[in-house]
């Protein structure tokens, strides 16, 4: 049984199949993280957390970073599930002479290699003040 098709009916059909469009990513490599990722490469210090002490602690270079993950080169491979304790020395001062240093917990969600993604679940700067040398002023000779 055919029915005509109206113009009523044309416009619901492409409304849906526009719908349909916006939900579905236009390939499979689409980004699907929440937050946008920024290419940083800054060196990172770690700890695994223990349940009262760190485990064990390393080093390595920030590869990208967000306000919900980070992923980093670390000096050996990571566990998923590890949870993480990061402090990052961040590039910029503080009124151009307070350094800010960025710690970071949270848990490691994929690892390959040495190459550790880890979501973050608290993050925040701490400030530590340059330590100004005072050096005092030499006697003018007349």
């Amino acid at each position: 049984m055919n029915m005509p098709v109206t113009d009523h009916a044309l416009i619901l059909v492409m409304e849906r199949m526009r719908e349909r469009l916006v939900r579905l990513p236009k390939d499979e490599g689409a980004e699907r993280r929440a937050s946008r990722r920024f290419p940083l490469t800054l060196e990172v210090r770690y700890a695994v957390s223990g349940r009262v002490a760190p485990v064990e602690t390393g080093s390595g270079l920030s590869i990208n970073l967000s306000s919900s993950g980070m992923s980093f080169m670390a000096d050996r491979p990571l566990l998923p599930g590890q949870k993480l304790a990061i402090a990052i020395d961040w590039p910029v001062r503080l009124d151009g002479s307070v350094n800010l240093q960025l710690i970071l917990s949270g848990l490691v969600i994929r690892s390959k290699g040495t190459v550790t993604a880890m979501e973050i679940l608290r993050y925040e700067f701490k400030t530590r003040r340059i330590e100004s040398k005072v050096t005092p002023l030499r006697e003018s000779i007349c």
